[in-house]
């Protein structure tokens, strides 16, 4: 793979630009991946989704500008429009089973038991943190 997202947060201001970039990305060509760190796959599992608290104030006209720009602010939509270009999204089955959310994490995403956990790492070309 050449690129490797790792997403720490679960915020809308997390999830959205580094979902929305992978699949930009994807449809550019790049072989990208997504990995969903702790809080990104308890909000996917919760469906919780906040702004963090600098940008919450900004959430309404945030919100507006998106929609006026066609991009989703639903981060469901999100992972299931990166799941659907091909991007491989995973997540860490030992976080999920420790929070007791394994079988509930969305389809969408895959669990890498710890035996697994660091073959994206060493296949990725690059890494990036979650912007």
């Amino acid at each position: 793979m050449d690129l490797l997202i790792d997403v720490h947060s679960g915020e809308i201001d997390t999830l959205i630009p580094n979902l929305f970039m992978a699949s930009m990305l994807k449809a550019q060509g790049v072989d990208v991946a997504v990995f969903l760190e702790w809080r990104a796959l308890v909000a996917f599992v919760e469906k919780d989704f906040k702004y963090s608290s600098p940008v919450a104030k900004c959430a309404a006209i945030t919100e507006e500008n998106a929609k006026k720009m066609g991009i989703p602010t639903d981060p469901m939509i999100l992972l299931k429009g990166a799941k659907a270009a091909g991007i491989t999204i995973y997540g860490c089955a030992v976080e999920a089973a420790l929070s007791g959310i394994k079988e509930k994490v969305p389809p969408e995403i895959e669990l890498l038991e710890q035996a697994d956990l660091t073959k994206p790492i060493i296949e990725a070309k690059k890494i990036i943190g979650g912007m």
